[in-house]
């Protein structure tokens, strides 16, 4: 079993930076991963126990637990002990008396009720075991102490406490326990860290083995410069920035990145959880039934491919060495951009070995590198020539009528570039401006917009259309398929001083089909269009999406209007005449069924008319002029329902009879 490990720190308030212990063994390598962690490699100094200590701050030590390997064959590995992540707290738990009892005398006092002392204040002392303290007011503005004792012979005795007062415990097993609490109020002050030791089983020596964890980290960035020489190439020369915020110093490690962006979890693991348990019956029953089987993972194959590698484009001269080092990363001088008639020259780097795998590429950076904790290191990882056009790129709907100046990469360095921020210069104007550069894989191409192009200007027309692609009746049902198109056209006003390259973006329209004879191309939201515009010309680029719809009408139902508009729309001329005869039974179906809905509307309202005569005449006197009034206005109603009663069973014969020859009609289809 392993003895619990409590780190002692050290450090001055007035020094609030983490120091580490010297020997936690020399980091040989640090990989940094595009997910905010580091992989960290050390040598593991083993002492005579077979104990490897390492030191490391609070903040990391959940990310070791987790991570934490040893390698090397030599040896097994018997686990690792450190102090708990309250050690204070669970000092004072098998203590007799608190925390905050420790800040003054009386408060001492007072949490050892019955302990046997000694205690001298004011030139006087008073020895046996404390009865209680009583707080007396002394004055309006100061608080007395009043120890009460007895002594062994059983007399009471009392004292004030005054500044002066100083306590002896008689019991050798208090004392201890006061030791032991302020050490670890010493140790509590400076909680920032914890010493982990490793127990290895078998190691002969401390070259066997060395430890590999992984521990959060900043972001390593990347800045790339690119310098553009107007011949369908470009000098593409990438720095990382990183930063060492591990805790400790970096002296002669191995630098790799990764831009890898893996899952990255974290759990309290130093933490203490308690599970909440429900309180059950004592069960007599057996209970040994197993959980059903999920399988034995073993078993599956598991078939791997080796591919091999591209060969890598030769790299650029390494930088020029001074006195037999490598030279300090190039720096421009202030009139480097000001020459007009020579081309601008950025000095080469000395690029990392890139390496591309299944899902991210990994730069070993060349040498080892010193980098104190807290500060920045930049050093290049790529220096290459890539392919490059010059470009103008419209994206549709766009409030601007100007394009925006870009250059399109292509990575044909051999291996995937990250993503980051990129610096555009022009290899006889100098800085022509900033554009940000998303994950470049190899032999892909990016867009990098720089930006607007003032001489040039794009408007956009939409104009949408309809038409029927396909008609089909069956059972009386008319199954409809309409297309419906929209052709965009954008025109581009070219530049007057010189050829323009255009890109135009054109929006993916879910469930849309798309076709442009200028066509270069799609993203996972916009389709691409280019074209080559001559100085001071005008282009027309055209997109067209369409989408076909297919509807299905009773043709009972359907509108005269509708039918008209699918009889000019089909080539089959039997089926223009039947469906010019269905519209215009229709019609007239229609024309008698409004007069029907007419006459129904009238015979309610002259009904309606009644109901309100009828309770009229209920409150006008017998024989009155008003109600012999309401009496022939009540005569006349009958006589309007009556009539219109016989039209409508006339119209209502004339709708039946249309609605017959309707049904007649659509039997021919």
């Amino acid at each position: 079993m392993l003895k619990q490990v409590t780190a002692i720190l050290l450090l001055g308030a007035s020094f609030p930076a983490i120091s580490l212990a010297a020997d936690n063994g020399a980091i040989r390598s640090i990989t940094l991963s595009s997910g905010g962690l580091a992989q960290v490699s050390r040598s593991a100094d083993v002492n005579s126990d077979g104990v490897i200590r390492i030191e490391v701050p609070l903040d990391q030590v959940d990310d070791i637990l987790k991570s934490l390997v040893v390698n090397g064959a030599a040896g097994s590995v018997a686990g690792m002990a450190l102090a708990g992540p309250h050690p204070l707290q669970e000092t004072f738990k098998g203590l007799p008396f608190s925390l905050e009892a420790l800040s003054s005398v009386p408060s001492l006092l007072t949490s050892m009720q019955g302990a046997r002392v000694a205690v001298t204040s004011g030139g006087k002392t008073v020895e046996g075991s404390i009865l209680g303290i009583e707080a007396r007011k002394a004055d309006e503005k100061a608080t007395a102490y009043l120890l009460t004792v007895i002594d062994k012979d059983g007399a009471v005795e009392t004292l004030t406490l005054g500044e002066d007062a100083s306590v002896r415990f008689d019991d050798p097993d208090t004392r201890a326990k006061l030791a032991k609490a302020t050490a670890a109020i010493a140790r509590g002050k400076n909680d920032r860290t914890r010493a982990i030791d490793i127990r290895v089983n078998g190691a002969k020596s401390s070259g066997d083995i060395g430890l590999t964890y992984v521990v959060p980290s900043p972001i390593w960035k990347t800045a790339y410069k690119v310098v553009i020489d107007g011949k369908d190439k470009a000098r593409l020369q990438a720095w990382t920035v990183l930063e060492n915020a591990s805790g400790e110093d970096w002296k002669g490690i191995k630098l790799t990145l990764t831009s890898a962006e893996p899952v990255t979890l974290r759990q309290g693991l130093h933490q203490l959880y308690w599970r909440e348990r429900q309180e059950v019956p004592v069960n007599t029953a057996s209970n040994n039934v197993l959980g059903p089987d999920s399988g034995d993972l073993s078993n599956r194959r598991q078939l791997a491919s080796s591919i091999e590698a591209p060969a890598m484009p030769a790299p650029r001269r390494a930088m020029k060495s001074v006195d037999g080092k490598m030279a300090d990363a190039p720096a421009y001088a202030t009139d480097e951009l000001a020459g007009a008639g020579e081309a601008m020259q950025i000095a080469a780097g000395n690029p990392a070995a890139a390496t591309e795998s299944d899902i991210s590429a990994t730069f070993e950076l060349p040498g080892i590198y010193d980098l104190a904790n807290g500060d920045t290191l930049s050093v290049p990882i790529m220096d290459a020539d890539v392919e490059a056009d010059m470009v103008d790129m419209y994206r549709a709907g766009s409030s601007l009528r100007n394009p925006i100046a870009a250059v399109m990469l292509k990575n044909t360095t051999g291996v995937s570039m990250p993503a980051g921020i990129l610096t555009l210069y022009d290899s006889k104007a100098g800085y022509i401006g900033d554009s940000q550069l998303s994950a470049l894989p190899k032999d892909d191409t990016r867009l990098a917009s720089f930006a607007t192009d003032r001489k040039v200007s794009i408007s956009e027309q939409q104009t949408p259309k309809e038409e029927i692609a396909s008609l089909k009746v069956a059972d009386g049902v008319m199954n409809a398929t309409v297309k419906y198109r929209q052709t965009t056209t954008y025109t581009v006003s070219g530049a007057l001083d010189g050829e323009r390259t255009v890109i135009i973006e054109h929006p993916i329209r879910e469930g849309w089909s798309f076709s442009s004879a200028e066509s270069f191309g799609k993203t996972a939201t916009h389709q691409r269009l280019k074209a080559v515009v001559p100085a001071g010309a005008e282009k027309v680029l055209t997109a067209v999406d369409e989408q076909l719809q297919s509807n299905s009408y009773a043709l009972v139902d359907v509108e005269p209007d509708m039918l008209l508009g699918w009889s000019a729309s089909t080539n089959d001329k039997a089926l223009t005449d039947k469906l010019k005869e269905l519209a215009d039974a229709r019609k007239r179906q229609v024309a008698v069924q409004n007069e029907l809905a007419s006459l129904d509307s009238e015979i309610e309202k002259t009904v309606n008319e009644q109901e309100r005569i009828r309770r009229n005449l209920g409150a006008v006197p017998d024989k009155s002029d008003l109600q012999k009034r309401y009496l022939k206005a009540l005569a006349d109603s009958e006589d309007q329902i009556a009539s219109m009663n016989e039209r409508r069973d006339t119209v209502q014969q004339e709708s039946d009879r249309r609605g017959d020859r309707v049904t007649e009609i659509i039997r021919t289809f």
